[in-house]
């Protein structure tokens, strides 16, 4: 390392390295008050550091040794908050906590195994009392952690599948809490309707297309149109709220993710609340608003507030939100035997680990239905 001088009088402390891909020297520098012992320490201290995550950086296929799992934590942070919409990325943050809470933060991301990783899970069911779905969504995201760790040669081959021992005594009713049955679908409407027929059309919407409640509130009347007979939806675009005051919602010109960006089919049903709600309103125009001193979004909490209500009111176990009605759409797409490829298609997911679940529960329920009647067959 050596000292270099600046115009302001102040001291530029360099050091160099050879990137391994180019055989070329690169400079690292950070510049100080003034050159003492204390300051040149520092200086080293700094300057080493940067060399090091620059060099953790560059894609020579050698595997990167000495990076800990909070280290990569920590740069999966960095990249997922570039990658994602705000509201994604607010989710992740209380993930996060919960993966440094319960992984221990020192481990070698080069020594992990699928092992520690089950391991790890499972005691977070078994010793620390998580419930299956939230272990099994830290479950998602530390796969999508180590497939980061594995692009950046941190890893040398990807992590397999994780096999987790899950509680069984009550993993039916588990996922059955996640969608809703014909009948709870009709009473939690007509209860909501009751109070606010707006909120209880979202919500119909939501049963009727399996969208997200961000990308039905932002939705706007030119988005919906007719190709050939038939009714579509584009959707392109989401609400972002979360962590936000009412005034300060705006459409985002993107969808959660990529694969979130998609056309599906309208049900006549959709068409006909469609043609309710679009009377009047200009083609920029939000499909559902209400005029208010904040502005014209519908706050989603406030659905999910009298959800809440209606929940107490009928005396259901299942836990209401506008997320149960997308989950039921999935399930009536499953009884009615949809490929499961086709349902994360129009859900606008890559993949899903609640969806695949319903899927196999709703598929396998119905199995039983129809071999319970082929049994009853007779002359």
């Amino acid at each position: 390392m050596w000292t270099e001088p600046t115009k302001t009088g102040k001291v530029k402390f360099v050091e160099q390295f050879k990137n391994p891909l180019t055989l070329k020297y690169t400079r690292v520098s950070i510049t100080m008050d003034k050159e003492t012992n204390t300051t040149r320490k520092l200086a080293q201290q700094t300057l080493n550091k940067r060399i090091e995550e620059k060099l953790r950086h560059l894609a020579d296929g050698q595997i990167k040794e000495g990076v800990t799992f909070g280290e990569l934590i920590e740069e999966f942070d960095q990249y997922y908050k570039r990658t994602v919409k705000p509201s994604t990325f607010a989710s992740w943050k209380v993930f996060k906590a919960c993966v440094l809470k319960n992984f221990n933060s020192d481990v070698l991301v080069s020594k992990i195994t699928n092992k520690y990783l089950t391991n790890t899970l499972e005691a977070m069911i078994y010793q620390r009392g998580y419930n299956n779905a939230y272990v099994g969504a830290i479950k998602s995201k530390i796969n999508q952690i180590m497939r980061y760790a594995y692009r950046h040669d941190y890893i040398a081959a990807p992590i397999g599948q994780l096999e987790i021992n899950w509680k069984r005594n009550n993993s039916a009713k588990s996922i059955e809490d996640k969608y809703l049955d014909d009948e709870e679908v009709k009473q939690v409407l007509e209860a909501v309707r009751s109070v606010n027929p707006m909120y209880a059309d979202v919500l119909l919407w939501q049963y009727l297309t399996g969208m997200r409640i961000g990308e039905v509130l932002a939705l706007q009347a030119k988005k919906i149109f007719q190709e050939d007979g038939k009714w579509f939806v584009k959707i392109d675009c989401t609400l972002e709220y979360s962590k936000r005051q009412k005034s300060e919602f705006t459409i985002s010109s993107t969808p959660k993710t990529q694969s979130s960006n998609r056309t599906i089919l309208l049900p006549d049903e959709a068409v006909r609340i469609y043609r309710l709600y679009s009377l009047g309103k200009q083609p920029d125009d939000l499909l559902f608003s209400i005029q208010t001193k904040t502005g014209v979004f519908i706050h989603p909490l406030s659905i999910d507030n009298r959800l809440k209500i209606v929940q107490e009111i009928l005396e259901l176990d299942k836990p209401l939100s506008t997320h149960i009605f997308r989950h039921t759409h999935a399930s009536k797409l499953a009884e009615l035997g949809v490929p499961i490829e086709l349902i994360s298609k129009r859900l606008g997911h890559k993949d899903s680990a609640i969806t695949r679940q319903i899927y196999l529960h709703v598929t396998k329920k119905t199995a039983e239905r129809y071999s319970g009647l082929i049994n009853s067959l007779d002359v």
